[in-house]
C-alpha cells in the first residue's frame, strides 16, 4: 500500500504535517476503537487506521524493517503484534436452546478513551501540593544529618498531572451489549471463541478474543449425561405386564415407544433419540427409566379380571413362571 492511500485512509493531504496527521488519527481511533464502536467493521477499520498512522509518522523504520525482511531467510517467522488478554465469561441457555441454536446477549466489559484528557491520563495543568514527608523544606533529617527528600526531590511540593476524570487511567469503563449466536449442539462447558471482542487493543497491537463458556439451566424433564438425554416416565403396572406403546418426551417433541410384554428390564434405550450430533460427535441417545405405577385401588371388575388371569397362569405355570413352578413343588416337598 502506497504513502497516497494511507494519507486517504487517515483523510489528510499528501503535504500534510505530523501534528495534522497526529489529529487525524486521534479522531478515528477514538471513532473506531473495538470498545467504543460496536459495528462489525470497527476493528478493521481501527486496524487500518492505526497502520496508517504508523507508516506515515515512522517512514524511514518502517522502510528499515522491510529491507530487513526481505533479507532475513524465508523460513524465519516474524514477529508477531502483541495482543490484548483474553477474556472468558459463562452465558447460559435452556437445554433445548444448546440444541436447537440460539441468540444471546451478553455484556462485555469495555473502555473508551477519557474524552476530558484524549485517552492520555494526563491533564495540561497540574496541582501542587506541599509535600507531606518533609512538610514544605525539601529536606529530612536522617542520623544527624540533613538530606534530600526522595518523595518531593527537594522542592518540598509534588505536583499532580494526573486525568481526574479517569484517575490517570486514560480511559473510562463503558460496558456494551454483544448478540452472539450460539450455534446447535453445543454441549455445556464447551466454549465459544468471539474474535477481537477480548482485552483492549496495547499500542500497536491487536484486541483479545472473548470465549464464552455454555452453560444450561435444570429441565423439568430431562437429564444430560454426557450425549445422552435421561428421562423417567412413569408407566401402569398393567401395560408393563401387557406392552404395548407409551409416549415419551424427547427433544423434539412427544414419540411413540413399544415395551415388551411383561418387560423385566426398567430401561429403555432409544437410538439417536438423545442430544443432537456435532461435526464428527455422533447424536446421542435417550434412556427411558420406566417407573412401574401401581394403583391406589382396585375396582370390581379389574379384581375379577386378574383372579381369572391367576387362574388362567396357574394352569400353564411351568411355561409361563417357572420360578412360581419350583417354588410350588419345594412347598409340596415340605409338607
Amino acid at each position: 500500500m502506497s504513502a497516497a492511500d494511507f494519507h486517504q485512509i487517515l483523510g489528510v493531504t499528501p503535504d500534510a504535517s505530523a501534528a495534522e496527521i497526529k489529529r487525524a488519527y486521534k479522531r478515528l481511533a477514538m471513532r473506531w476503537h473495538p470498545d467504543r464502536n460496536p459495528d462489525p467493521q470497527a476493528h478493521d477499520q481501527f486496524r487500518r487506521v492505526r497502520e496508517a498512522f504508523e507508516r506515515l509518522t515512522q517512514p524511514a523504520e518502517d522502510e528499515a524493517t522491510d529491507n530487513a525482511a526481505e533479507a532475513s531467510p524465508p523460513h524465519k517467522p516474524r514477529q508477531s503484534r502483541p495482543r490484548g488478554p483474553d477474556h472468558r465469561q459463562d452465558v447460559t441457555v435452556d437445554l433445548t436452546e444448546a440444541a436447537r441454536g440460539t441468540t444471546v446477549t451478553v455484556t462485555i466489559e469495555g473502555r473508551e478513551p477519557c474524552d476530558d484528557c484524549d485517552g492520555s491520563g494526563q491533564r495540561s495543568y497540574g496541582r501542587t501540593n506541599m509535600c507531606g514527608s518533609c512538610h514544605g523544606s525539601g529536606r529530612l533529617r536522617r542520623n544527624g544529618k540533613l538530606e534530600t527528600c526522595g518523595d518531593c526531590g527537594g522542592k518540598g511540593f509534588t505536583t499532580d498531572n494526573s486525568c481526574p476524570s479517569c484517575q490517570g487511567r486514560g480511559w473510562q469503563p463503558a460496558d456494551r451489549q454483544l448478540v452472539v449466536t450460539v450455534p446447535p449442539a453445543l454441549l455445556p462447558g464447551e466454549e465459544l471463541r468471539i474474535a477481537g471482542q477480548g482485552g483492549p487493543a496495547p499500542d500497536g497491537g491487536e484486541p483479545g478474543d472473548l470465549y464464552l463458556t455454555l452453560r444450561t439451566r435444570p429441565h423439568p424433564l430431562f437429564r444430560l449425561q454426557h450425549h445422552d438425554l435421561h428421562v423417567a416416565v412413569p408407566v401402569s403396572i398393567f401395560r408393563m405386564l401387557a406392552g404395548g406403546a407409551i409416549e415419551v418426551p424427547t427433544l423434539d417433541g412427544l414419540r411413540e415407544v413399544l415395551l415388551p410384554e411383561a418387560a423385566t428390564s426398567a430401561e429403555i434405550r432409544v437410538p439417536e433419540a438423545g442430544f443432537p450430533a456435532r461435526g464428527r460427535r455422533k447424536a446421542g441417545d435417550l434412556v427411558v427409566h420406566l417407573a412401574p405405577q401401581h394403583p391406589a385401588f382396585l375396582s370390581k371388575e379389574q379384581k375379577a379380571m386378574l383372579e381369572m388371569a391367576e387362574q388362567v397362569l396357574q394352569h400353564q405355570l411351568a411355561s409361563q413362571s417357572p420360578a412360581l413352578a419350583a417354588w410350588n413343588n419345594l412347598l409340596d416337598a415340605h409338607r
